[in-house]
C-alpha cells in the first residue's frame, strides 16, 4: 500500500526522477573526468550512494515499511562489495610467497589494505623528540 501511495504522489515521483537525473549526471561527469585523467576531481563529485540514502531519508516516516525495505536492499550491495573486497585483498596478501603469515599478521595487513587511513605526518613529526648528538 505504501508503494502505491508513494507512486501516486507527484512530489515523491518527482523526487525520484530528480535523483535519477542527478545520478546519471554524476556518472557522466565521472566518465569525462576519468577520460581526461583527472582522478582527484572524481573524488570531489557527490557520492552516488549518499545521494540515494539522502533521498530515502527525506521520505516521511508514514512510509516506514517502504523505507526499511529500501535501506535493507541498498545495504546488501554495499556489504557484499566490502566482503568481496576484503577476501580479494586477503588473497593478494597471502599468496604462495607469503603463505606463512600468522592470522594476526594477516589481519593487520588486511586492515592496512582496506582502510583509507592517512596519517598526519606533520603532526607526528612535531611530536617526536629529536635525537641529540653525543
Amino acid at each position: 500500500m505504501e508503494l502505491a501511495d508513494i507512486a501516486d504522489k507527484d512530489i515523491w515521483v518527482s523526487k525520484f526522477k530528480c535523483l535519477t537525473a542527478t545520478l546519471e549526471d554524476v556518472a557522466c561527469q565521472k566518465a569525462i573526468l576519468a577520460q581526461n585523467h583527472k582522478w582527484s576531481d572524481i573524488e570531489n563529485l557527490p557520492k552516488q550512494d549518499k545521494l540515494v540514502f539522502e533521498t530515502w531519508n527525506t521520505i516521511p516516516n508514514t512510509y516506514i515499511n517502504m523505507k526499511k525495505y529500501a535501506f535493507g536492499v541498498l545495504s546488501i550491495f554495499g556489504s557484499t562489495y566490502v566482503c568481496e573486497q576484503v577476501f580479494s585483498n586477503m588473497n593478494y596478501i597471502k599468496n604462495k610467497h607469503q603463505s606463512r603469515l600468522t592470522d594476526d599478521n594477516l589481519q593487520a595487513c588486511v586492515k592496512m589494505k582496506v582502510t583509507s587511513y592517512s596519517p598526519d605526518v606533520q603532526t607526528l613529526c612535531t611530536e617526536v623528540q629529536e635525537q641529540k648528538s653525543h
